[in-house]
């Protein structure tokens, strides 16, 4: 089914690809509202405004090569070696830069990073220890305004925004594009393990009490209430608060009857392999690369996009406010966004890239080439939907339900 993983591609996640086209990428994100302007602008949720809350430029000594990159990301988010011991991408960088790389798998979930990293210091008008981080489009625009994000000075990075993807350009958080660099974008839905579960298709399966205490929802609000929204036939992107009410008390069910074994952020992945997790709402790239190499025997991990349609969403990288090695990160950026560079970790991550260039040497490989996590269907970008943007006030208020009913 052209909207459900094969796991024959699996092979492809650790070679370097040469080739040409990712056909029809750009109708996938203008079908699904993320071009320039014309995109919402998510906004800010329940935290304090540091001292700062315009956001201007530490343009500092432009880093020649050499020093340190504090690197922060989600699990499974780079390309890995065949011993899983180094990340070749990483090495090549430092190869070629001088450029040491402090590389953390840090990001479990967006929120509980910002509280845990970026609130306190950044509140404080001190650094994170972070120099890149990846944090969602919803996040990108609180750090925006609240004045935590340096500005990206794009003379260092002649790659940057030259080989973005003209969808992503001048987004409603960042009109100038030198605020947030886009990493991947991906899909929310269905992960599943086929062995225990059969084939699985529709949202009705996240309140099935066949799967009782065996899964898990995620702890992205976007995600969940997104979910749950679709479930009930209700648009994400024009959610009213009658209708979020509506989503919470379908979520509220499953959580009192004990169907979710608990929320999870990328961490879903872990229990997922373990076996105490045989249905989860699950993001488009994790399943084909860090279930499908280790599954058992027993085990048969499978993604689907729900026939009724499932969550877009774009990560992004920026630099906290204060970041020690600003200029490492530029270079960082402009290495990123050579074609063949993001190329290679686009091969193994199986998203979505937002970089020209990549197309032409990703999908020669008939295994990439024919991936519907990289290149989606267009029934696939039909149901595909993106969250509401949010004021301050409803964020503050949709989160706080949220948490109560996930028992945060």
């Amino acid at each position: 089914m052209p909207d459900r993983i094969d796991q024959s591609i699996e092979i492809t996640r650790r070679r370097f690809l040469a080739g040409s086209a990712m056909a029809g990428f750009a109708a996938f994100l203008a079908a699904c509202g993320t071009q320039g302007q014309g995109s919402q602008a998510p906004s800010t949720g329940p935290e304090t405004p540091g001292p700062t809350t315009t956001v201007a430029a530490t343009e500092g000594p432009t880093a020649t090569g050499g020093g340190t990159l504090n690197f922060a990301n989600w699990i499974g988010y780079i390309d890995v070696s065949d011993d899983n011991k180094t990340h070749p991408t990483l090495d090549k960088f430092t190869k070629e830069t001088g450029i040491a790389v402090n590389y953390q798998e840090a990001v479990d979930d967006n929120e509980t990073f910002f509280t845990s990293d970026l609130q306190g210091p950044l509140g404080a008008n001190l650094s994170t220890g972070w120099d890149i981080v990846v944090v969602t489009d919803w996040m990108v625009a609180r750090l925006v305004r609240l004045g935590w994000l340096e500005t990206i000075n794009t003379a260092n990075t002649p790659n940057f925004p030259t080989n973005l993807l003209e969808q992503y350009h001048g987004r409603s958080f960042d009109p100038d594009t030198n605020l947030a660099a886009p990493w991947q974008s991906g899909m929310t839905g269905i992960g599943f393990d086929k062995k225990k579960t059969g084939d699985l298709s529709s949202l009705n399966v996240f309140w099935d009490t066949k799967y009782k205490g065996k899964m898990t929802y995620l702890t992205e609000m976007r995600d969940t209430v997104g979910l749950a929204a679709i479930k009930l036939g209700v648009e994400p992107n024009t959610i009213t608060q009658a209708q979020f009410d509506q989503s919470i008390a379908e979520i509220k069910k499953a959580v009192d009857a004990k169907i979710v074994r608990q929320l999870q952020g990328n961490s879903y992945v872990d229990s997922m392999a373990s076996g105490d997790v045989i249905v989860a709402m699950a993001w488009s790239g994790d399943v084909l690369t860090l279930l499908v190499p280790d599954q058992t025997e027993n085990q048969d991990f499978q993604w689907a996009l729900p026939t009724e349609g499932g969550m877009l969403w774009t990560d992004n990288q920026v630099i906290p406010k204060g970041a020690e090695h600003k200029g490492q990160a530029e270079i960082w950026i402009n290495f990123y966004y050579a074609p063949e560079n993001a190329a290679a970790v686009e091969a193994f991550v199986n998203y979505v890239c937002p970089i020209k260039g990549a197309r032409e040497i990703l999908a020669s490989d008939p295994d990439i080439a024919n991936n519907p996590l990289i290149f989606p269907t267009d029934d696939m970008v039909a149901r595909l939907h993106q969250f509401k943007a949010l004021d301050a006030t409803e964020e503050q208020a949709w989160s706080s339900a949220f948490a109560s009913v996930a028992g945060f």
